[in-house]
């Protein structure tokens, strides 16, 4: 009886999350362009992320509209709960330095110390804050992906290697005597 209680409990705080998510999803994005973008009705989109109606939104209709909007609200509820988190990959991921990531490792972290320094002192968090914080910490999980991506490419034999000292160098490393 008690791994049925438990089951129920896992259940429900998943579901809460679930519509907690589609309500955070529903106010910030913009239900009209979307429901255009993606050959929806609007009224019935909004129907499927209001908990209160009886549709439910599809795998597949969540993962368009997460495609057409680049927000993972939605989808990353429902992966929390099985204990994973994603790591958005921007379209962009190829343009940047090794330096560049590194520096911006830096910026997320600096961010991330910011929100838990201003809510040190607070036992709840409003749902804003708390969607800004898991913005931003996905921001950042995405970057160490991209970091360690990065990494790994350049470092599979000799040219690489020779690659990143270039890089080093070139983003105004201090060389040894020479600063």
């Amino acid at each position: 009886m008690n791994e049925i209680d438990s089951m129920c409990e896992f259940r429900g705080s998943k579901q809460k999350a679930f519509n907690e998510a589609c309500c955070a999803f529903a106010n910030s994005e913009n239900m009209t362009k979307l429901a255009k973008a993606t050959d929806m009705n609007a009224t019935m989109l909004r129907n499927k992320l209001n908990p209160e109606q009886p549709h439910v939104l599809t795998c597949v209709e969540l993962v368009v509209i997460t495609k057409a909007s680049g927000n993972y609200t939605i989808l990353n509820s429902l992966l929390l709960g099985l204990g994973v988190v994603t790591a958005q990959i921007p379209d962009d991921a190829n343009e940047e330095t090794f330096i560049k990531r590194a520096l911006e490792n830096a910026i997320h972290s600096g961010d991330l110390s910011r929100l838990a320094l201003e809510h040190a002192g607070t036992s709840r968090l409003t749902r804003i804050h708390k969607h800004t914080i898991i913005k931003k910490a996905q921001a950042s999980i995405s970057n160490l992906v991209l970091l360690i991506s990065d990494v790994e490419n350049r470092t599979t034999g000799v040219t690489p290697f020779l690659s990143m000292g270039v890089d080093f160098i070139a983003n105004g490393a201090p060389i040894p005597g020479l600063s």
